[in-house]
């Protein structure tokens, strides 16, 4: 195959730099697009000034034909000479009677008149025939200034919604925010009005997508770690529980002491390593009813001491949600016990703590689920990051607990809240649906 002389000389140029050719060879000429207003307010001042146009210009014809037909005064003349020959041939006769010469002589004047006004209608006439086309452009420019007025006005005010909405479309493609709702939207047409909704609401859309996104793919970060974490774990577990048990076991006290703690390293090592191992996994297993008051009365029966009571508002009646029930109850006791270390640490040693208060309130189609605690409370700006797997303000704590908390009330269709409570302390909440989502509907919201 040859290569172009234009390319061998110049090898440099890449193949994008190079014009496209037509079938003969010849460059193709690239046509720039007309914008929306040039086209509307073209189409506009051809609709306003063509029909003007031709009117002005059959009006000025038929008025030109008018006066040149009506206005001659020639006609008038030949009129008025045979009415002269007429009224001498009257005065000529012998004795005409009065009655006669009174007619005639107001005959002559009717036609005097009437002459007179002919030939001032035929000057008038002349004049006019001058002045029409002078006139009838004057008004064409006039009339086509308006229509370009209007014209440009109308295609701006049509136009500029358009073009502002591209910029719309180019800001949600760059995940840029749209400007907020401003006085000037007020009266604007009803279908720009519905599209700005709808893009307002798209963007929402996007936003809360990539939000999800990006929530999932450190969920699913944090719980490979987390699983590879609890392996590592696991592996010296078991030899070291062996000579936990083995020193445990010994007749020196010291010994006997030293795997003692070891042992209960161990079982909290033991804990922390199946609670690694089961963040990020759905709940398995079929779903069973589960019955709320009754698993929030057991829970309160185990975890409430004198020093720490719980106290559990309830309807009175059953009140069942299809739900997984061990994942459930790692909720409801994470959250208990939550509220009571918090409790804790707001009450001085030796005396009881302000009890932790469990509301239990059905719904129109699920249930409501609030603990209340009197503790020192969150700070406003930790409130979103308490859901974070990487989270926590405990000395020793993983920072799983409320991440986990939050991944089976979304795997149950469900929503948590946190908020702070008036006059101090927390509430955490949280929402059942009665019946389960549909596969994949469970997501974080």
């Amino acid at each position: 195959m040859s290569v172009p002389a234009g390319l061998a000389a110049d090898p440099a140029r890449t193949a994008h730099e190079l014009e496209p050719l037509e079938p003969e060879g010849r460059p193709t000429q690239m046509i720039r697009p007309q914008s929306l207003r040039n086209r509307i307010f073209l189409v506009l001042v051809l609709v306003s000034v063509i029909p003007v146009g031709l009117t002005l210009l059959a009006g000025t014809v038929m008025l030109r034909e008018l006066v040149v037909t009506t206005g001659s005064a020639g006609p008038w003349d030949q009129v008025a000479q045979s009415g002269q020959i007429l009224l001498d041939e009257v005065a000529l006769q012998d004795a005409p009677s009065p009655e006669l010469i009174a007619a005639a002589e107001s005959h002559r004047e009717e036609l005097g008149e009437s002459v007179r006004l002919s030939r001032l209608f035929t000057f008038l006439g002349e004049r006019v025939l001058i002045a029409l086309p002078l006139f009838a452009a004057g008004l064409f420019l006039l009339i086509l200034a308006i229509g370009f007025l209007a014209a440009n006005r109308i295609s701006r005010n049509l136009s500029g919604p358009v073009e502002e909405l591209v910029d719309w479309t180019r800001s949600l493609g760059a995940g840029e925010p749209l400007p907020a709702r401003a006085s000037s939207e007020e009266g604007e047409v009803r279908e720009f009005s519905l599209l700005r909704q709808a893009l307002r609401q798209t963007s929402e859309e996007l936003r809360e997508a990539h939000r999800r996104e990006l929530e999932h793919a450190r969920t699913r970060s944090w719980s490979e770690m987390a699983r590879r974490v609890a392996h590592e774990l696991k592996n010296p577990l078991t030899p070291m529980r062996m000579a936990a048990d083995l020193a445990a076991r010994s007749r020196e006290p010291d010994v006997a002491a030293a795997g003692d703690v070891l042992q209960e390293e161990i079982r909290r090592l033991d804990a922390l390593a199946r609670t690694f191992s089961q963040f990020g996994r759905p709940p398995e297993g079929p779903m069973s009813r589960v019955d709320l008051e009754e698993l929030l009365s057991t829970l309160a029966r185990r975890l409430s001491t004198p020093q720490q009571p719980i106290v559990l508002e309830a309807p009175g009646r059953q009140i069942e949600v299809t739900a997984h029930l061990n994942a459930l109850e790692r909720v409801l006791r994470n959250l208990l016990a939550n509220a009571l270390e918090a409790s804790s640490e707001a009450t001085p040693t030796g005396k009881t703590a302000a009890p932790v208060e469990v509301t239990l309130r059905p719904l129109e189609a699920g249930v409501e689920i609030r603990v209340l605690d009197r503790g020192p409370g969150v700070e406003d700006e930790l409130l979103r990051r308490i859901w974070e797997p990487d989270f926590t303000t405990k000395r020793r704590g993983t920072g799983l607990g409320l991440a986990m908390v939050r991944q089976a009330v979304h795997a149950h269709g469900g929503e948590v809240w946190a908020q702070n409570r008036a006059g101090g302390g927390a509430e955490f909440g949280i929402r059942l649906p009665l019946e389960p989502p549909e596969p994949g509907e469970g997501e974080p919201s």
